[in-house]
């Protein structure tokens, strides 16, 4: 780094912070200032402190060691791993590893778009980043050239985790205002919608097509302009090379829905492919940028120039701006970050209201619209030396493991997914058969078989009154059900045909059972003390475990072929979230899979455990979504104005059955698992429901 980009301390600069001891500013902005600083051992650091302002904001502090708290459980690979976090002497602080190397953003600016080796390094790189941000239950918010840096050993992403907290401080301040960088904010963002990691997708198409042209593909202009051209307009990405323009597009789209993840952006750049397939992406075309001489930058852009400096923006890009920067920069900066600005970008119905907007794509993506895997012989072979640490290989590791398909393939490839994705299962369904209307109110329902395509469902076991929720067992032979009373509930069992139902033990009215993977255990609902709790009982006739013992409530149990029992749960005062444990291990440690605080219930694990179909969103206008086993991925499957909901796999993973409307009169539909060629279901006789395929 070059030492006269570093700015000298003031006297009002702080000369030591935690354990740190501090030797330079590297730069300003509206979160506040960060300090080169070095450890005991003579390491350097990035040491990040928050201006006084906000440091006296308690509920800001909260949400700001929080985050860092997530932010340090990302894997450091193509990220500045976030060291720790804390106050000292009324400051807050969080430090972070020193990344040596200018930003896109400087890069860019100085020497133009990046060649076509180290524009795939980047998109490679930064996607990657993206991963593991997303993997940790983040959502960057706030991705842009200048927060990426461009080290010798690829690019590196920084200041994940800290858009959020500072959206806190904002928020219960003012109303109406947005968090953001005006040419890389998603439209929702602008919206002022859900932030989900679609927001960072965007960001990525953004980020890619400005260091292949140095041009943002929303132009220049005021917040006002940007914005409106993020909502409404269409991107102009330039000439990008064809293994990204179909990429790029997709990660532009307004609805993040359909918008692909980081995980399926990265897994097409290395061809769907591991840990070997990144590194190598990353060393054939990864050159680590010239050391730059004088680079000019528009004035402000990075807040005021250090103390003795020479107009140039720091050498680090950990500074350029520092914290999510929000100083006041001149229109048309591809840098500039804008905070609590209006956002006039309003449409007008019928009547004359008026309320924000943005588009919705009805489409989803296919397989179709992402190129095909770019192939390393045709980019530059230049190596370099790339250090993965144990982290990045678990990371990637992880990637391919989890990564069952990319946009509705196979991670095999094209050949083997054509037929295959295509052909819709033909094995039947086990049904919840309503034998009078009235369903939930005043429940009359048998269990029977579906097969789609038949006039009519086959009731299998006639109960009392109301038989609901059927489940199959692992080996397919058993299903499990619950049989309702006036004031009571117990769990079922019986052969798939119908014979030898059973009652196993009492549970909650209106709740579900699951079997273990090895078909010899149930696990249901009950109530211990007054408060739900998840029970697992032997179908031997042994004692009854509980698995749980907090005071949350709880329900929707469901156990995996790989022995985790996913539910939701509202302990964490978030309302319904998804939550995983090990069934064997009672005591263990929960791990949250949903954060968003949307409503997340009804989890299904997709037959090889990898996956969990859910129900996200308010009861009224629910959607399919999908989530990997740690939580990572999540995407919807289904979207509208219509509540889905009772989501169910196919034998072999690659479709979805759900229901669709309302409670008294469902419609069952399928779809495929990457939300393509939705169908109905349900039969022209009978109304049935919760199904299950067998």
């Amino acid at each position: 780094m070059d030492a006269t980009s570093l700015g000298e301390l003031r006297p009002d600069d702080p000369s030591r912070i935690g354990r740190y001891r501090i030797e330079a500013k590297i730069g300003e902005g509206g979160m506040g200032a960060v300090y080169l600083g070095r450890d005991s051992d003579g390491r350097a650091v990035a040491v990040k402190v928050v201006r006084a302002e906000l440091a006296g904001d308690r509920t800001f502090l909260a949400r700001f060691h929080d985050e860092a708290a997530n932010a340090q459980r990302v894997a450091s690979f193509c990220t500045a791993q976030v060291l720790e976090h804390g106050e000292d002497l009324g400051l807050a602080y969080m430090v972070t590893e020193y990344i040596d190397g200018p930003s896109l953003l400087q890069h860019v600016s100085a020497k133009g778009a990046l060649s076509p080796g180290m524009l795939h390094g980047v998109a490679v790189g930064v996607a990657a980043a993206l991963v593991a941000i997303h993997s940790a239950g983040l959502v960057h918010r706030d991705l842009k050239p200048s927060n990426v840096l461009l080290s010798i050993s690829g690019p590196r992403v920084i200041d994940f985790g800290i858009a959020r907290a500072l959206d806190m401080a904002s928020s219960h301040t003012r109303t109406g205002q947005v968090v953001g960088t005006p040419g890389w904010i998603a439209p929702e963002q602008i919206t002022t919608q859900e932030v989900t990691p679609a927001v960072d997708v965007f960001a990525w198409g953004c980020l890619v097509a400005f260091a292949a042209s140095g041009r943002n593909p929303f132009g220049q202009g005021s917040f006002q302009i940007m914005a409106a051209r993020a909502v409404h307009a269409d991107p102009e990405v330039g000439d990008l090379p064809p293994s990204l323009a179909g990429l790029v597009q997709a990660a532009l789209r307004k609805d993040p829905a359909q918008r692909p993840s980081a995980r399926e952006l990265l897994l097409a750049l290395v061809g769907g492919s591991g840990e070997a397939a990144v590194t190598t992406e990353l060393g054939e075309t990864w050159t680590s940028p010239p050391a730059a001489g004088p680079m000019v930058s528009p004035v402000g852009a990075y807040g005021a120039p250090p103390a003795g400096g020479h107009g140039a923006p720091p050498a680090s890009g950990q500074g350029a701006p520092p914290m999510g920067g929000h100083a006041a920069p001149p229109a048309g900066d591809p840098g500039a970050t804008y905070q609590d600005v209006p956002v006039p970008v309003r449409r007008q119905d019928s009547e004359q209201r008026t309320e924000p907007v943005h588009e919705r794509r009805t489409d989803p993506p296919t397989a179709r619209e992402f190129p095909a895997p770019p192939v390393a012989g045709r980019r530059p072979s230049r190596r370099t030396v790339l250090a993965a640490s144990t982290a990045a290989a678990l990371l990637v590791a992880g990637i391919a493991a989890g990564a069952v398909y990319l946009a509705g393939r196979p991670s095999g490839g094209a050949k083997n997914a054509g037929a295959a994705a295509a052909t819709f299962p033909t094995a039947p369904m086990f049904v919840r058969i309503d034998t009078a209307p009235g369903w939930p109110a005043s429940c009359k329902a048998d269990i029977g078989v579906y097969k789609p395509g038949d006039p009519s469902a086959r009731t299998l076991v006639r109960g009392p009154s109301c038989d609901i929720l059927p489940e199959r067992s692992p080996d397919g032979r058993r299903v499990a059900f619950t049989r309702m009373g006036a004031k009571s509930a117990e769990a079922w069992v019986m052969n798939a045909d119908g014979s030898g139902a059973r009652k196993v033990t009492g549970v909650l009215r209106g709740t579900r059972v699951t079997w273990s993977p090895d078909g010899t255990r149930l696990a249901y609902m009950d109530e211990k003390d007054g408060v739900r709790q998840i029970f697992s009982l032997p179908l031997d006739g042994g004692a009854a475990t509980q698995l749980t013992t907090d005071d949350s409530f709880k329900d929707d149990p469901m156990w995996s072929s790989k022995g985790k029992l996913v539910f939701w749960s509202r302990r964490d005062g978030d309302g319904e979230q998804l939550y995983t444990m090990d069934a064997d291990r009672p005591d263990g440690p929960w791990t949250k899979l949903t954060r968003d605080g949307e409503r997340a219930v009804d989890p299904e694990w997709s037959p090889d455990g990898s996956k969990v179909a859910y129900v996200r969103g308010p009861a009224e206008s629910s959607d399919i979504w999908v989530l990997n086993a740690d939580g990572s991925g999540a995407h919807a499957v289904t979207s509208g104005d219509a509540r889905d909901m009772d989501p169910a796999w196919s034998p072999d993973g690659r479709w979805l059955a759900f229901v669709r409307g309302e409670v008294a009169a469902p419609v069952i539909h399928a779809v495929r698992a990457d939300g393509t060629a939705d169908r109905v279901l349900t039969p022209k006789d009978g109304v049935i429901g919760h199904p299950n395929w067998s």
